[in-house]
């Protein structure tokens, strides 16, 4: 009976455990304190048996352990048995290298170290590098510059919160030198540079070789891993982002900032996208911004960001203006680089779902695939007469970007739209935006002068219409920094990029543009003028309407929304972070988002898969929910109190 009894509880503690294991698996949390309990159950039970003199008694409680054993491999989550390994590429100078002393490393990284006086030595658990080095090979992780040990960088903090969310291993191709730049010649001591160029690029060779390119070297290092490593992996390998910081050594090249850092992004993500066979062109980009207090600021480089952020979809920029600097005035401090680890990790969790707890904000409203907004420049007649009557019968609302000085009283011009059919438009649904009262050109007037032409415009749209235009576009589609920061104040974004849907368009070309569109998950913005007159205006009119019956015929796809709706939804879905929480009857998420809750305004749609039904809560309120094959849409505050997912 004692021999029988023993045999219950052995089998009582093993279904206990592996309901708990099960627990554990479920929440990702499987690792090295699940094994040590399992190895001190495993011993206590042959001890058991050991001292058994029944040998049939032996026999049931090994068949019992032998069960345990089966339940444990079942009980192993599917992510470590199968599915790519992540793998994350990061670069840029000396706040990318690391130049904050290893004392002042976070607590819960301090706790892995081997070395507990200088914390120079120890190694993360779960992350492995290759850091400025060519023969392809990866090492356990532990933060160090490149050159002196014990100084520490933000992606010390991301690697460390990556691993804690993933709970398996992960790997890391980096490559960072401090002061460098991406311009060239530049006046820094190392002559090593970040550049993209085609023609410098075929004339210099990796900095490894005796050459200048650090971009080469990054793509030579990466190509090694992909060699070496990780084409070797069982389970395969999946690049899932690239993690940036640069741009001080740029400051004298700071003009030229935009289109050489976007030259990089293209050439990393062409590069790996030759080099894999796979499709890298919307690799993410995570980077931060330089501190308004760093002795190497400038404006040019901090727009170039933005406007980088702004127009790729895949482009996340961190907002560092505040950032505590060291005394060099050049270097974070441990605060600055905990602050911006964090935040990167925050960006990347929520759009590689570590925790895979199946919760995610849709890209675009109501989880199309892509965005498509019309825009109209310069308040024509004919816009009111023809297109908006037209848009309005597929449902469609445009942005008829105005001057006020073509449509001030007493002015008599039969080709403008009067101030009355703006409103009506307005009223209608339609967005009127801010073209700069008297159309100046950002590249020939002085800021004093553009600023008065911005400001003096909105005012007379707030007169007239009764609502500060949200958007602009700028006059002769010229920009420059200083303008860009005036244009940008008090909006929820500034047009950066459009394509013209009027003069040399065709059917087959503006369905070609839609389809890619849709196969890319991008937001496009059609331009034009006039319909039937006007610059850039359609050789026949019919052209456009059936353009946007075929637009509609899409719509399941595509979501047709004004500039501002869009431009505000798109940029709330890259800004907002947020936790998620299992319940046992769901989940909870905590939104973050910082913006001006006065001025984006858009509400964003939750997408949650995983369950059969579901009922959705956000501060007490009841949302609507609705079936999206196997997920459930809602619209939620990004601003509001935690939202409760019940299933």
């Amino acid at each position: 009976m004692e021999s029988a009894g023993f045999l219950v509880r052995v089998a009582m503690k093993t279904g206990e455990f592996c309901i708990v294991i099960h627990e554990m698996t479920q929440n990702n949390r499987v690792g090295i304190p699940l094994f040590l309990v399992f190895l001190h159950y495993l011993i206590g039970t042959m001890i058991k048996i050991m001292q058994q003199k029944n040998a049939q008694m032996k026999n049931l409680i090994l068949l019992c352990v032998g069960c345990f054993l089966l339940t444990m491999a079942s009980c192993v989550p599917s992510s470590q048995k199968k599915g790519p390994v992540h793998v994350f590429i990061t670069a840029g100078q000396s706040n990318t290298d690391g130049r904050v002393n290893n004392k002042q490393l976070p607590a819960y990284i301090q706790e892995l170290a081997t070395d507990t006086v200088e914390y120079k030595e120890g190694a993360y658990p779960f992350c492995r590098i290759s850091q400025n080095r060519v023969d392809g090979l990866f090492v356990p992780y532990w933060p160090k510059g490149r050159i002196t040990e014990g100084l520490w960088t933000y992606d010390a903090v991301t690697y460390r919160q990556i691993g804690e969310a993933l709970q398996e291993e992960f790997y890391v191709v980096k490559w960072a030198v401090g002061g460098t730049s991406i311009g060239f010649p530049s006046d820094t001591t190392q002559g090593r540079y970040w550049s993209a160029d085609p023609a410098w690029l075929s004339n210099t060779t990796s900095t490894q070789s005796g050459g200048k390119s650090l971009l080469l070297s990054f793509t030579e290092a990466i190509d090694a891993s992909i060699d070496q490593t990780l084409s070797k992996l069982e389970q395969g390998y999946q690049i899932d982002a690239f993690l940036w910081h640069q741009g001080e050594s740029d400051c004298k090249f700071a003009g030229d900032y935009y289109k050489n850092l976007k030259a990089v992004i293209a050439h990393v993500r062409n590069h790996l996208t030759e080099k894999t066979g796979k499709d890298y062109s919307k690799l993410p980009f995570v980077f931060g911004s330089i501190p308004h207090t760093n002795r190497d600021y400038r404006l040019e480089v901090e727009v170039a960001m933005q406007r980088l952020a702004e127009e790729d979809m895949h482009v996340y920029l961190i907002d560092m203006r505040d950032g505590e600097l060291q005394k060099d005035r050049l270097h974070f401090t441990a605060t600055s680089a905990e602050y911006l680890g964090q935040k990167m990790f925050d960006v990347l969790n929520k759009i590689l779902d570590f925790s895979n707890m199946g919760f995610r904000v849709a890209t675009y409203k109501d989880n199309k695939a892509a965005a498509i907004s019309y825009t109209f420049d310069d308040g024509l007649m004919e816009q009111y007469t023809l297109a908006a009557p037209e848009l309005e019968k597929h449902g469609f609302r445009g942005t008829f970007f105005v001057n006020g000085n073509t449509h001030e009283e007493g002015i008599i011009d039969s080709t403008r739209m009067t101030w009355p059919m703006m409103k009506e438009l307005h009223d209608k649904g339609h967005e009127i935006g801010n073209h700069g009262w008297a159309h100046k050109n950002f590249g020939r007037h002085s800021l004093e002068e553009i600023k008065t032409d911005i400001y003096k415009n909105d005012s007379v749209i707030v007169a007239h219409i009764g609502l500060m235009p949200r958007t602009f576009c700028y006059p002769h589609n010229t920009k420059t920094a200083e303008g860009f920061v005036v244009a940008s104040e008090n909006r929820v974004g500034t047009r950066l990029f459009q394509r013209s849907i009027g003069g040399k368009a065709t059917i087959e070309n503006l369905a070609e543009w839609v389809d890619d569109l849709i196969r890319s998950n991008d937001w496009g913005v059609g331009m034009t003028h006039g319909i039937t007159y006007g610059y850039d205006h359609f050789g026949d009119a019919t052209l456009f309407w059936d353009h946007l019956d075929r637009v509609k015929a899409k719509e399941d796809s595509l979501w047709v929304g004004t500039f501002a709706e869009v431009a505000a939804y798109t940029q709330e879905q890259k800004e907002i972070t947020f936790e998620v929480i299992k319940q046992k009857n769901g989940l909870t998420i905590i939104p973050h988002l910082s913006l001006d809750k006065a001025l984006f305004t858009e509400p964003l749609t939750g997408v949650v898969k995983g369950y059969k039904r579901v009922s959705v809560r956000q501060g007490g309120k009841e949302l609507d929910t609705r079936k999206q094959d196997d997920a459930f849409l809602f619209d939620f505050d990004p601003f509001g109190e935690p939202i409760e997912i019940i299933k």
